[in-house]
């Protein structure tokens, strides 16, 4: 599997602490990073664990959100044969150990795979929640087991998931038109290939990998220790 992570600018999180996060858990695969956007100091920051990292390849980019990741797309297509397993990956993400290994585990269930099992799922929509498919706590889904997770299929996630070269070829323009705006319609993109492309998403289910943000922490995993302990391996 292919990892490719596209950090942008430092605006919430401490960005550089998360990148030194995601370089430990996924340090046996290939990485490529596409700076987008980013400050010079940031950008020596990157560039300085890539030079002492032989998995670790560099591109500096000046895009913005929605054009940087179809230009990461293109260079998946462009670079990588057709059955190549890619992980795209923004970055303000936390991981447990085993993330890797899971997320790629759920391509054998679905063309697309999260470890993010996202609050959303769990939020009424007529409460408030911002997913119009949620009622009664949760979605309409199948429960499957691999071996190393449990998983369920999921109406949407967001721009973090695995596929293969081979599905983003045939999906490049329902992406495309998502990514017309200045951030990516996630929503509209996978709500897209699942009801009208027949496509699926399978989710980890609990998650194994978060978005940073406190008020959608995937659930009954202590993230902050799972992320300080990667970074004193």
């Amino acid at each position: 599997m292919v990892v490719i992570i596209n950090p942008t600018l430092d605006y919430v999180y401490n960005k550089k602490q998360m990148f030194l996060h995601f370089i430990k858990i996924f340090a046996n695969y290939d990485i490529y990073v596409f700076a987008d956007n980013v400050k010079d100091d940031t950008y020596t920051f990157i560039e300085d664990k890539c030079i002492n990292c032989n998995n670790l390849n560099l591109y500096r980019i000046s895009l913005g959100n929605a054009a940087s990741f179809i230009h990461v797309v293109d260079f998946t297509i462009n670079n990588f044969n057709d059955n190549d397993k890619i992980y795209f990956a923004e970055d303000d993400y936390i991981y447990k150990s085993m993330a890797p290994k899971i997320i790629e585990e759920g391509l054998n269930l679905a063309e697309y795979s999260s470890g993010y099992d996202h609050p959303d799922k769990y939020m009424n929509y007529i409460q408030g929640g911002p997913n119009k498919f949620i009622e009664n706590d949760g979605e309409l889904s199948r429960v499957m087991v691999t071996d190393n997770s449990h998983w369920k299929f999921t109406n949407s996630c967001c721009m973090t998931f695995a596929t293969t070269v081979n599905i983003m070829k045939q999906d490049y323009d329902v992406f495309k038109s998502g990514c017309l705006n200045k951030d990516p319609s996630d929503f509209t993109i996978f709500c897209e290939l699942v009801q009208n492309q027949n496509r699926k998403i399978a989710s980890s289910i609990p998650g194994v990998s978060t978005h940073g943000e406190l008020e959608y922490l995937s659930k009954f995993v202590d993230w902050e220790k799972e992320f300080y302990n990667s970074l004193n391996k």
